[in-house]
């Protein structure tokens, strides 16, 4: 029976070869975060979340983006297994386009509301100012982080995940010099606080960008098309990719919601709950990163094994990949909860707001595997096109159940805000049930490149 979850040495090859970049590319994104926490913090709790509410809003915004492009990377990945670079090319012009519009959207949209938004996480006016003084720079990141997150998925789609790490690793090299020479004032700078880790966030991003591009005309050509040729794209195809994506569109923007609902639960129990969220997070995503790392590599391999119509070895390498993922994220949660009780000493926070960072990084070493496990499913359920599935046990689930647990505690109760967020994520072993159940189904397995 065991046999069936465990893959020979050249499997195990094949998913590291997948893995690993993504992984270092997951790591890098999450650095950048940790990165400009850990820096701002040293201003103070007030700083760090005047920081982590326009990141809160920009993650709804890119989880949007991720939904309705994400349909064509399904396709995208099926396509390159089924070697029909035609329609590969016809999915990017699909994401450039989605891109382009939702920036246009979004920059619109925080332009115009971006002060009445923030204010609904933050009542201090002090903090209020600092967050919109942020804002006002990091706005214009919208565009190169979209299209870039459309090249750099790509790239993974087409099983080339080394190229976009290049680009990532260059951007949090540039952000991590600019912030300590912005923030601090070093080397003759002038001494920027919060604004300067805008202005460095800014630069780093449009440099990420700036490699991609030259990325795509060097070594993605199977996928690489004009701005002129954009509209070019069949109706079939477009309908298809609508069709799958627009459930995951919904999920992402549910799911982003639900996570802004938890924000704004913490926020109800002070600044330093705030604080310690983000702080949490931010050193938990790199741990989460090593199960994002082996997702994509499900995405990637059972995706162009659909696409191949190889459908018996698509579910057997997705049991054998989301077994390992559970195996390596036990181990990685092991060491996340060793390491929770000097973490929160890195940073200049108060006593109180270390007693939940700690707290806060144990619950997600314990639940690591859970979440590994459902992230899995997911992946899974995706990349073959079952993306109504996928809504139901991740942003349904959320909201039928999650959200509502965490707005009646934070509410109508006096709970402390460590057991909030432990409820809140053991959830996610109701969550479990209910995905397994449809991954059983096996409604999932099917070639939609024919």
């Amino acid at each position: 029976m065991m046999k069936k979850f465990i893959g020979d040495k050249i499997f195990y090859k094949r998913v590291l070869a997948v893995a690993l970049p993504i992984t270092l590319q997951q790591f890098v994104t999450a650095a950048i975060q940790i990165v400009d926490n850990f820096m701002v913090g040293k201003l103070g709790e007030s700083a760090l979340v005047s920081v982590a509410a326009p990141n809160q809003l920009y993650f709804v915004m890119i989880l949007f983006m991720f939904g309705l492009t994400g349909g064509a990377g399904i396709y995208s990945a099926q396509y390159f297994g089924s070697k029909d670079f035609d329609k590969l090319r016809q999915s990017f012009r699909f994401k450039l386009l989605i891109s382009l519009v939702i920036s246009i959207l979004a920059f619109a949209i925080i332009s115009i509301f971006g002060e009445s938004l923030i204010r609904l996480f933050i009542d201090e006016e002090n903090t209020v100012r600092l967050s919109m003084s942020y804002l006002r720079i990091v706005k214009f990141n919208i565009l190169p982080i979209f299209l870039s997150i459309c090249i750099s998925s790509t790239f993974r789609e087409v099983a080339k995940p080394k190229l976009p790490m290049i680009a990532s690793l260059t951007a949090i090299f540039t952000n991590t010099i600019l912030n300590y020479i912005l923030i601090f004032g070093k080397f003759g700078a002038p001494q920027l606080g919060v604004v300067g880790a805008a202005y460095a966030t800014l630069i780093a991003r449009y440099l990420e960008f700036i490699l991609l591009v030259i990325l795509v005309k060097l070594k993605g050509k199977v996928f690489s098309v004009s701005i002129f040729s954009l509209l070019k794209i069949e109706f079939l195809v477009f309908k298809s990719i609508v069709i799958v994506a627009l459930p995951m569109m919904l999920n992402e923007i549910l799911w982003s919601l639900g996570q802004t609902a938890y924000f704004k639960a913490y926020s109800t129990r002070g600044e330093n709950s705030l604080a310690a969220f983000t702080i949490s997070n931010s050193v938990s995503q790199l741990v989460f990163i090593v199960f994002a790392g082996l997702s994509g590599a499900i995405a990637v391999m059972v995706g162009n094994t659909l696409g191949a119509n190889k459908l018996e070895e698509a579910k057997s390498n997705s049991d054998k990949l989301i077994a390992f993922s559970m195996f390596f994220s036990f181990i990685i949660g092991m060491i996340l909860v060793g390491t929770s009780y000097f973490i929160p000493d890195l940073y200049e926070i108060q006593s109180q707001t270390k007693e939940i960072v700690g707290f806060n990084l144990r619950v997600n070493g314990f639940f690591i595997p859970i979440f590994a496990a459902n992230v899995g499913i997911f992946f899974a359920l995706r990349a073959g096109g079952d993306t109504k599935s996928t809504l139901i046990m991740d942003a349904l689930f959320m909201w039928v159940v999650s959200v509502p647990l965490a707005l009646l505690l934070a509410y109508f109760t006096k709970i402390d805000v460590r057991y909030l967020y432990l409820l809140i994520q053991s959830t996610d072993l109701l969550k479990l049930a209910l995905a397994r159940y449809k991954y059983k189904q096996g409604n999932w397995i099917k070639n939609l490149a024919v």
